[in-house]
């Protein structure tokens, strides 16, 4: 390559020489001196002319050019160095547009400078497509580790910084009524500096969308003796159908073993915020019902006296969150805004008792638990033209339900508009319903302990969706349950 480049460099030098008027005709006038005659002079002038002529013919179809080489190959050529570098410059910037940046690479490029045929070079001219599927881009980014695992990388430390105060402010929603006094991450949080492709650089909304989608984790779980699908969802935060869906070829008929061993597939966060604070927030409270006997109203019958109106107040308390979710709660403060009234009822005399056989008392009852966590979506007393002898509170169906309270049960199956519920006598003439579910796990004469799973949510009877139907009745007749939980 060297010896090709001197000989170039001497055919230019001599040509543009040859060119120069002095020369040219001091080349002419020796000419005429020269003795044609002279078989040696006349072989001399020969040979030169033939290499002049070499050399005219040479530069006439060659062009000066520049390769370009990756890691050893040779991806085609460009007009000069300046150029190839230009382009090599302008695949980096394509290759890194995706993060507004300019790519580097570890590739090993080198620039070779030839001379070469023009026809060759035509064919030959480097692809700028050709070397954006050669070069392998990097970006330096920082990447989000938790508890050592590696979860996602962004452009910048600043940018990572974002994302992670942008997790927490979701969770933790400050305002003016939520004073957050601290907010930390339970897990071990790392940045790292780290070399990517483009393509796996998040921006600050993408890396927000995967911290909390979460990650999919897998465990495996031996069933216990009188487990069933429903008790193991409950054991572990679960819903039945993701406990089955868990298990390919299981439905809810499948017959599980003790000692079997199934999957738990569950989406479980990357980060958790724990967070502290107090909380200002308007609270509805429930109107009572107050029912009396009006003999002159037939049995059975029933006359509202006073329409009942929820009441209002402001509580203020300190709490404990994870996620968003309350695990700690301490009222500091309660306002009254609004009194609830009362709503008073006149009903005839002689009511039907609620059923046959249930304990007669004082009605007194302590200790009294939710059979279900979730919103309530009716609460008891005239609603909607009708009058709501419990509280709705909302499930998913196959959604495991408890005992309020320890107690024997006196009635388990399908009761008219109720659907599949089951009553349970607490003794003192106290007695809990629970109706519309998809599924009752206990028989009548069984005892129950207080928070033991008795069935399952659904939405059987007359029912416009998945909830759990709740009353308290005491003596024969129903009871705010709000009164007693």
């Amino acid at each position: 390559m060297i010896n090709r480049e001197k000989e170039d460099n001497f055919l230019l030098f001599f040509l543009s020489k040859f060119k120069e008027t002095s020369l040219l005709n001091k080349f002419l006038a020796f000419t005429k001196k020269i003795s044609w005659k002279s078989l040696k002079t006349s072989g001399v002038l020969l040979l030169t002319l033939v290499l002049l002529g070499t050399g005219i013919f040479y530069l006439a179809t060659t062009t000066p050019a520049v390769a370009i080489i990756v890691n050893g190959n040779n991806l085609g050529f460009a007009p000069n160095l300046n150029e190839a570098q230009t382009i090599i410059q302008d695949v980096l910037s394509k290759q890194g547009e995706t993060v507004g940046r300019v790519a580097k690479t570890s590739d090993n490029i080198e620039y070779d400078k030839v001379r070469i045929k023009k026809e060759i070079y035509a064919n030959n001219k480097v692809s700028p497509e050709v070397l954006f599927n050669s070069i392998k881009p990097y970006i330096e980014g920082v990447g989000i580790n938790v508890n050592d695992k590696f979860v996602v990388v962004l452009g910048s430390q600043e940018e990572a910084d974002s994302v992670l105060a942008k997790y927490i402010e979701h969770f933790t929603k400050p305002s003016e009524k939520n004073i957050v006094s601290s907010a930390e991450f339970k897990e071990n949080i790392s940045k790292i500096s780290v070399q990517v492709n483009p393509n796996e650089v998040k921006t600050i909304d993408q890396a927000f969308e995967i911290l909390l989608k979460g990650d999919v984790v897998e465990s495996i779980y031996t069933v216990e003796p009188n487990d069933s699908f429903w008790l193991i969802a409950r054991k572990n935060n679960m819903l039945t159908e993701d406990v089955i869906a868990g298990n390919p070829g299981f439905t809810e008929n499948t017959i599980i073993q003790p000692g079997q061993k199934i999957k738990l597939v569950k989406v479980q966060p990357y980060l958790t915020v724990i967070s502290k604070g107090t909380k200002i927030v308007n609270e509805v409270i429930p109107f009572d019902v107050v029912t009396k006997v009006d003999s002159k109203l037939a049995a059975g019958k029933s006359v509202v006296q006073q329409a009942g109106k929820d009441g209002e107040k402001i509580v203020t308390y300190n709490y404990v969150e994870e996620n968003g979710k309350t695990i700690t709660k301490e009222v500091v403060k309660e306002e009254i805004v609004v009194e609830p009234v009362k709503q008073i009822i006149a009903k005839g005399p002689n009511p039907a008792p609620v059923y046959v056989g249930t304990s007669r008392g004082s009605g007194s009852i302590s200790g009294m638990i939710w059979p279900l966590s979730g919103p309530i979506t009716s609460y008891y007393g005239y609603r909607w033209g009708g009058f709501h002898t419990g509280i709705d509170i909302d499930g998913v169906t196959g959604q495991p339900y408890v005992a309020a309270a320890s107690g024997k049960v006196v009635f388990a199956g399908w009761n008219g508009g109720y659907g599949y519920s089951i009553l349970i006598d607490h003794g003192n003439g106290v007695v809990t319903r629970y109706a519309h579910s998809s599924k009752l796990n206990v028989k009548a004469g069984q005892n129950v302990e207080k928070g033991q799973t008795i069935g399952l949510v659904g939405s059987t009877g007359r029912s416009t969706g998945s909830h759990l139907h709740f009353e308290v009745i005491i003596n024969g007749s129903t009871v705010n349950p709000l009164n007693y939980l």
